[in-house]
């Protein structure tokens, strides 16, 4: 069928570029724009300077304060930092909240992790994107896992840092019809607007040069999320974020299974979880080389577990760095495994000590029992591991949490004389 004949819905649908944005924001102070329906703001008395309340415009709805009602018809129009009063006369500004006040006053159903922690990790993730070209994308995309969505605060965060690798997302077309007679019902054969614009944003998906994939074990907490996203800024990151639900070595054996390769396709991983220790085994082979693994806790025994498991099951990876999350700053922790020695001299000192009596019975025999035991005792100590989690120098912080940061190292080759001696 030629685009010529098709329904005026659908062929806004289809000509719309994929160079075309859906929305253009900027932080540029010279490039404002003006509040429409369906905006999230931030109200705040206009000589106050504390977080204010967030609300979604509704030209039909008001928002109550305790200084009177705010009609959102008001709003709308008006550019960022404008002044709109109340029906009692008091002035609110209206702002265009940023991506930390957005994420710390949206409703939420867990804790989310904060701003200043949530930049701290992604720079830690040393990511760096760039634009796509045409005709130079061979390359496999960078993907990011994300296990424990929980608010979606972080994944924001990371979905703002590999935005600019992706083209910009299909323009949402309004629909107009230069002919009155053709004018009718949103919906064609079926498909509404909203129908359409998916199917949009699904051809759109297969070109993107990086995803974040993030994964909740609570549907509920993912579908919270994933309106999280959406509602910042008309939805402007919503695009690099895929949403799933499920155990991560579940969806990890799925992953492989449909790509149908056992070659790493992750380029960082990051771990929200109580027991990230179970998981570790699986995400090796997938997480690339020289990739990054990052484990959040809330207590620094958790990443001593996975530091145990790593060198008990020898997985391939090498500890980079583990630090103490808070109050804005952090500081570096010393976790690692060690043999301690100390001891030693006195289980010495213990089996050399012998009654009067036993040496009485068969000096020779004895000894020779003594001799024996010791030798078991220094063996056995010599493989005893402790493990060492202490501050290293530095301010001290409250609160937060810990984050141990893991290399993915290459596989140890195996030769055919360890392969014939193991078998």
């Amino acid at each position: 069928m030629r685009c010529s004949s098709l329904h005026p819905l659908r062929r806004a649908v289809l000509q719309q570029p994929l160079h075309a944005s859906a929305r253009y924001f900027t932080s540029s102070s010279c490039l404002l724009r003006t509040f429409r329906e369906g905006d999230v703001v931030l109200l705040r008395e206009k000589k106050d300077t504390h977080d204010g309340a967030l609300v979604k415009l509704q030209a039909s709805k008001t928002t109550g304060t305790h200084r009177g009602i705010i009609k959102h018809a008001d709003i709308i129009g008006k550019e960022p930092r404008q002044i709109v009063n109340s029906n009692k006369g008091c002035p609110y500004r209206v702002h265009e909240p940023t991506l930390a006040e957005y994420v710390r006053l949206t409703p939420r159903l867990v804790t989310p992790l904060y701003p200043s922690d949530t930049n701290l990790i992604v720079s830690l993730l040393d990511i760096h994107v760039d634009t796509p070209s045409p005709g130079l994308n061979s390359e496999p995309p960078l993907e990011i896992l994300e296990a424990g969505t929980g608010h979606g605060a972080l994944t924001l965060h990371l979905s703002r840092a590999v935005h600019a690798a992706n083209p910009p997302l299909p323009r949402t077309p309004s629909y107009t019809s230069s002919h009155e007679e053709e004018e009718e019902d949103v919906v064609y054969h079926g498909e509404s607007l909203s129908d359409l614009q998916h199917s949009g944003l699904e051809s759109w998906k297969p070109n993107r040069r990086a995803i974040v994939h993030t994964l909740d074990i609570s549907s509920k907490h993912s579908e919270h999320a994933k309106k999280i996203v959406q509602g910042f800024r008309d939805g402007i990151y919503a695009g690099n974020v895929d949403f799933h639900v499920g155990d991560v070595s579940d969806w990890i054996a799925i992953q492989k299974a449909s790509r149908k390769t056992e070659e790493p396709f992750l380029t960082h991983v990051f771990l929200d979880l109580p027991n990230a220790e179970n998981h570790l085994t699986n995400i090796a082979p997938v997480l690339h080389v020289n990739g990054l693994l990052a484990v959040f806790n809330p207590s620094i025994t958790q990443i001593a577990e996975c530091v145990e498991a790593i060198r008990v099951q020898r997985m391939p990876y090498l500890l980079h760095q583990v630090i103490e999350l808070g109050a804005g700053t952090i500081r570096e922790w010393d976790v690692r495994v060690v043999k301690p020695r100390a001891t030693l001299k006195k289980a010495e000192v213990q089996q050399t000590t012998v009654s009067s009596a036993e040496e009485a019975m068969d000096p020779a025999k004895e000894q020779e029992a003594r001799d024996g035991e010791l030798a078991e005792t220094l063996t056995k100590q010599e493989d005893k591991w402790a493990m060492v989690c202490r501050p290293k120098a530095g301010q001290q912080v409250v609160g937060g949490g810990f984050l141990g940061l893991w290399r993915r190292m290459e596989q140890p080759a195996v030769s055919k004389e360890q392969v014939g001696h193991d078998s």
